[in-house]
């Protein structure tokens, strides 16, 4: 590695990275943060809302500053950097940039849990991990996560989620009742419907994070030549 980055370039390229991945990180979580609270809440419109989760339409142009940025900041390092080592900043990034506004969410949710019962905090959250592990088979953030792929609003109370299994069930022979349809359709077509969605925006930032970081590196690269030229002339 020390090869690759010499000791002082090394050291301004990672501090350029890390304060871009921070400051577009808390831009994010700020905009979701607004969005939970004043946004989402909103009569019909909100859940509708929520449930494609539109806020994460924020990801294009995040993500675009993050990959120009991180190709930018390449400047600080030799020309001669192999490319796996340039992008090993947005392979880092990627996933912290995109998971953390459901981490936020996730945590937003065991606090509505928490202010609505008197219980301590610990306990809401095993609570919360037995309901997630029975509608997903995870607990914690990842139970989160998977679980509101097909039900984009938990239970915003304690009773609530105590039932949520047996709520999803009545909902689904509600469902086969007047539609005589069986309920492992509407199973299918709600986790592809979620998923698709969330594919959907992981894809889009994928994309849109390596096309401006393939933008900064081409800014990086003239940069090298313009200096390697008038160190020649």
């Amino acid at each position: 590695m020390g090869r690759f980055f010499p000791k002082f370039d090394h050291h301004r390229y990672w501090l350029t990275v890390i304060a871009m991945l921070a400051s577009l990180m808390g831009l994010k979580l700020l905009i979701t943060g607004l969005a939970e609270g004043f946004l989402y809440p909103l009569p019909f419109l909100g859940g509708w809302l929520k449930s494609l989760e539109i806020i994460e339409f924020i990801n294009i142009p995040l993500f675009a500053l993050l990959g120009l940025g991180l190709g930018a900041a390449c400047r600080w390092l030799p020309a001669k950097t192999p490319l796996p080592a340039k992008a090993l900043a947005l392979v880092l990034s990627l996933p912290l940039m995109f998971f953390s506004s459901y981490g936020l969410r996730y945590h937003l949710w065991l606090h509505r849990l928490t202010d609505e019962t008197n219980l301590p905090r610990q306990e809401v959250r095993a609570m919360a991990d037995i309901a997630l592990q029975r509608e997903s088979g995870y607990r914690g953030f990842w139970g989160y996560y998977i679980t509101t792929t097909r039900m984009p609003i938990l239970p915003q109370s304690v009773a609530e989620l105590q039932r949520m299994n047996q709520d999803q069930k009545w909902f689904r022979s509600e469902l086969t009742h007047f539609s005589g349809i069986e309920p492992g359709v509407f199973s299918l077509v709600f986790n592809g419907a979620g998923w698709g969605i969330r594919l959907f925006y992981m894809g889009l930032a994928l994309l849109t994070g390596i096309i401006y970081f393939l933008k900064g590196l081409a800014w990086t690269h003239a940069q090298h030549l313009r200096h390697l030229v008038q160190r020649k002339s």
